[in-house]
């Protein structure tokens, strides 16, 4: 129609009449993920009731997530989605009581397979409402009145940070591309500044590293005390205590993209980067903090040490190679 937000209306609705049918093994597969996801959430609230950090429950909950996490939604994706989105989530809302915590995790998987697998990628509508359902998620995390009943498998929150970084660049490049934007879109993009803004970004990071007590924990951690001594009440909580580790990665690679080296090095003073930790259980994470730092030492023209950090995570990569999630693009870029 010519007319932007017309046409994002069309396709939206368009795309809700191509998911009035939700294949049987969906369904059943949401709600076994709804049922597992709801189940841990009742396990935390207990436990959080009962002044517990965790419990072999917990840890078997967060087993079975990272189970349908890392196996099953992928097996899915390639079996019925390889090319097209998954059902809305307005769509299976039905199917899990309109759960408004599960519904944001499911959209950050919805909007976050557009953005890797769909033909022509996300639309701008896309990409706010992906932006939105983030800040849902952090304020859920962040805004809670005490810790929120969630845990979630590492892999995940690793990929959580990572994907929040990867759409903000991505939105960033996308904005700027504008020889083919019609006025309208371009209105539309400068009445919107705060929506994939910078400063937003970096806020949530800071806001997961202060929540978290992070710094703190590294601190003692690193000279042999106990980290949860330092951790405080959120801090404690595994939820916490990686996103807050994963953020520090995270502002490594944007203070990196932004070209503020100095800060990107600065932000990981704690981290000892050739140790083996409790933190480093996710290989991606660890790749991504070693082709930071080896990028940030080029630029600074600090080569001996780039090199010693990139010959470094060659030799990990050759180690780890098997750990990696083979049918994810991140072995791709690996």
């Amino acid at each position: 129609s010519g007319d932007p937000k017309q046409d994002l209306a069309y396709e939206r609705q368009y795309e809700q009449q191509t998911y009035q049918v939700i294949p049987e093994v969906i369904k059943n597969f949401i709600q076994y993920f709804h049922k597992t996801v709801s189940d841990l959430i009742d396990q935390k609230v207990y436990e959080l009731q009962a002044s517990r950090v965790s419990s072999d429950v917990i840890d078997q909950k967060v087993y079975e997530i990272q189970d349908i996490y890392e196996n099953s939604w992928t097996k899915l994706t390639e079996r019925f989605f390889k090319n097209t989105p998954w059902p809305e989530a307005e769509a299976i809302a039905p199917q899990v009581g309109n759960d408004a915590v599960f519904l944001i995790l499911y959209k950050e998987l919805y909007y976050r397979h557009i953005y890797a697998k769909v033909s022509g990628g996300p639309t701008l509508e896309q990409r706010f409402e992906s932006y939105y359902n983030y800040c849902n998620l952090f304020n859920y995390i962040l805004n809670a009145d005490g810790p929120a009943p969630l845990e979630l498998p590492n892999q995940w929150l690793w990929d959580i940070i990572d994907e929040f970084i990867y759409q903000f660049q991505s939105f960033s490049q996308y904005r700027c591309k504008t020889a083919k934007k019609s006025e309208e879109e371009i209105d539309f993009l400068r009445s919107n500044p705060k929506i994939w803004n910078v400063h937003s970004v970096l806020n949530v990071l800071h806001s997961l590293v202060d929540k978290s007590n992070i710094n703190r924990q590294l601190e003692v951690y690193t000279s042999g005390g106990d980290p949860e001594s330092v951790a405080g009440e959120y801090g404690r909580h595994s939820l916490y205590k990686m996103l807050g580790y994963f953020s520090l990665v995270g502002l490594l690679r944007l203070h990196s993209l932004l070209g503020d080296y100095y800060q990107a090095i600065k932000v990981l003073e704690n981290i000892e980067l050739n140790k083996k930790s409790m933190y480093s259980r996710v290989p991606e994470c660890q790749v991504t903090t070693y082709y930071y730092v080896g990028f940030a030492y080029l630029m600074m023209r600090r080569y001996q040490d780039a090199i010693r950090v990139f010959a470094n995570i060659l030799l990990y990569i050759q180690r780890t190679k098997s750990m990696f999630q083979r049918t994810t693009y991140k072995y791709e870029m690996v």
